[in-house]
């Protein structure tokens, strides 16, 4: 019988760390007290210091003395104000009344901070909460004035809305008319969610920017065409998420890495990206590259790392894929219904010979627990040695999944069984039922039963 292994997930809050004074704290030996080194050090190296940590910590070295007291407003690190977590835990408790308020809070913090601040320069500028352009239009166009001022290296303004508030909410919009009173290249990261935005605006952006690398636009309802005018030399990783109103993006980037879009099918052209070993593709983009393989790009040859989220709907014949012969690294998102996982599964997989770790996330489990068939191909997957399943629940679908994954991958080392919801990793928290997760730890150790010795079962 394989070993198996439990991992209980944590989520819970950061512990505080220490004061770094006490790391520097050295005892006297005629007094037999504690000697400050750190005392000794001059300002410049102690700005440096407190620079390499969170906002928050450097913000509590202030107690330490009056030396200390305003230190870290020369802080040249990271001004993260991330509230996301209160967000989701307004939503969760459907508290929506405190909403104004703790947005008032929330802008308070930021400005009273960046009044304080009195570094040259910050490597990064982060806003993480849900913001009314309605009410604080000024302030967020105040953040962005700062950060630009200060030669800001990241840049990120994630103003993504909740559920609860999205009747409310009205998302600011970033013009090039705005933009144009800055100087923008020290930029290498932009990272743009829930902020309106045009192509126009993000050409702008690209032609200006010569050392940007990261490029990220999520939830922005006025991107619909984006073509920037000449190749992007520096551009190594692309994000475009959930801007439903795309219809055409074309661009040449040498030096991309990686390329994400999630949305409606659109044209998208990658020109000349020699170096793109990473993409990801999600619900109708992504079935619509499954349904009509001949219009695979053919970048996707190359890639070693992909994710399809095929979530979106059920495919009446089993997909045939191309032959992808430097993929690694596959992750399918799939509905669990029938026999259509597995045989989606089977097709990919035989379509990816080389193949070392492959994850499959099941949503909308259903179907009882039944007879289990095993499948056995007349070829064993040679090099596949990680296998993941998450969503797990123990019906006929995903059990008949796992153990097709034992029979037929010669080389398995490890084989995760997740029970948690498909999703969780994206989470602050596991929104499954208790008892469906009881059920499918039941019957994962049931499974463990059918795992080899040498292949190590790990629980989640």
């Amino acid at each position: 019988m394989a070993k198996t292994v439990t991992v209980q997930p944590r989520y819970e809050f950061p512990q505080a760390n220490h004061s770094p004074n006490q790391k520097l704290l050295k005892c006297n030996k005629k007094n037999d007290f504690p000697e400050d080194l750190f005392g000794k050090l001059p300002d410049e190296i102690l700005v440096s210091i407190v620079s390499l940590v969170t906002l928050k910590e450097a913000a509590r070295t202030s107690v330490l003395s009056r030396r200390w007291r305003y230190l870290w407003t020369f802080t040249t690190g990271s001004l993260d104000f991330d509230d996301s977590l209160l967000l989701w835990l307004m939503e969760y408790r459907k508290v929506i009344k405190s909403y104004s308020e703790e947005s008032d809070r929330f802008v308070r913090w930021v400005n009273e901070v960046l009044k304080l601040h009195q570094g040259l320069t910050i490597d990064e500028f982060k806003v993480c909460f849900s913001v009314n352009e309605k009410r604080f239009k000024l302030d967020i166009e105040n953040w962005i004035r700062f950060s630009l001022r200060k030669k800001v290296k990241r840049l990120v303004l994630d103003l993504a809305h909740t559920r609860e508030s999205i009747s409310i909410i009205r998302q600011y919009t970033l013009t090039d008319q705005f933009l144009r009173s800055y100087c923008l290249d020290s930029l290498t990261t932009l990272c743009l969610n829930s902020v309106q935005v045009t192509g126009e605006v993000l050409e702008y952006v690209l032609s200006n920017c010569p050392f940007l690398e990261v490029l990220r636009v999520q939830a922005s309802e006025s991107l619909v065409n984006l073509k920037p005018s000449g190749p992007l030399l520096k551009l190594k990783h692309l994000e475009i998420i959930h801007c439903f109103k795309l219809e055409n993006f074309e661009i040449s980037a040498l030096n991309l890495v990686s390329f994400k879009y999630y949305g409606h099918v659109a044209r998208i052209l990658l020109g000349d990206v020699p170096n793109i070993v990473e993409a990801s593709y999600s619900r109708a983009y992504a079935c619509s590259l499954v349904t009509n393989c001949s219009q695979i790009p053919s970048y996707l040859f190359q890639v070693e790392t992909l994710s399809l989220d095929l979530s979106l709907r059920l495919f009446k014949d089993t997909p045939r894929f191309p032959i992808f012969r430097n993929l690694r690294q596959l992750t399918l998102t799939l509905v669990a219904s029938g026999v259509e996982p597995l045989l989606c599964c089977t097709s990919v997989l035989e379509a990816s010979p080389f193949l070392h770790r492959f994850v499959v996330k099941l949503t909308y489990i259903d179907g009882p627990a039944g007879e289990l068939k095993v499948l056995k191909v007349e070829h064993p997957h040679q090099f596949l040695s990680v296998f993941a399943l998450r969503g797990f629940l123990g019906c006929t679908i995903d059990m008949e999944l796992a153990l097709y994954i034992l029979s037929n991958a010669v080389s398995l080392q490890n084989i995760i069984i997740d029970t948690r919801d498909p999703y969780a990793e994206d989470m602050f928290w596991d929104e499954r039922d208790p008892r469906l997760k009881e059920w499918g730890t039941a019957r994962a150790r049931e499974l463990a039963t059918r795992v080899p010795p040498w292949v190590e079962l790990i629980l989640l």
